[in-house]
């Protein structure tokens, strides 16, 4: 089952989908593209996907 995360960057709201399987989490971005991380050492999901959605934001504005 996939989540939802929004992040506002520079007043606007970017939104995305992810999905854990595993230890490896799969963000995919509004633009249609993926990013991926292997969730170790303690890292949540939802700070992994919100750094994904942040940097999809600082290069798309």
């Amino acid at each position: 089952m996939n989540e939802e995360i929004s992040v506002e960057y520079q007043g606007k709201i970017y939104t995305a989908e992810y999905s854990v399987i595993g230890d490896e989490l799969t963000v995919y971005l509004p633009d249609g593209s993926t990013r991926s991380t292997f969730l170790t050492g303690g890292l949540k999901p939802e700070t992994a996907a919100a750094t994904h959605i942040k940097s999809y934001a600082k290069q798309n504005t």
